[in-house]
């Protein structure tokens, strides 16, 4: 019984070959499709800060409003609109 015929070792290379284009063209067509991704999303993690333990602060955009949401795995959760226009600025790279 053999573990590698020559099928099974055509089918491995078509399916590896397969995902190298699909890696080649993501890659190639990475700022428009990430343009494209962006436009439709109205709601945007800013910021996410371990607060020891299980608990977890995190800072959510969603249209145009700010969100604080306080959560662990064994408590609740806290969600909190934050007044006025607190939208977390992007950083600078």
């Amino acid at each position: 019984m053999d573990l590698l015929t020559p099928d099974r070792i055509l089918t491995l290379a078509g399916f590896l070959g397969v995902l190298l284009l699909a890696w080649v063209a993501i890659r190639l067509n990475h700022a428009p499709l990430k343009a494209r991704l962006k436009q439709s999303r109205r709601m945007e993690m800013a910021e996410v800060l371990p607060l020891g333990g299980d608990a977890r602060a995190i800072l959510l955009n969603a249209d145009g409003q700010s969100v604080l949401i306080v959560t662990g795995r064994k408590g609740g959760t806290a969600l909190l609109a934050l007044p006025g226009n607190t939208t977390v600025p992007e950083p600078a790279q």
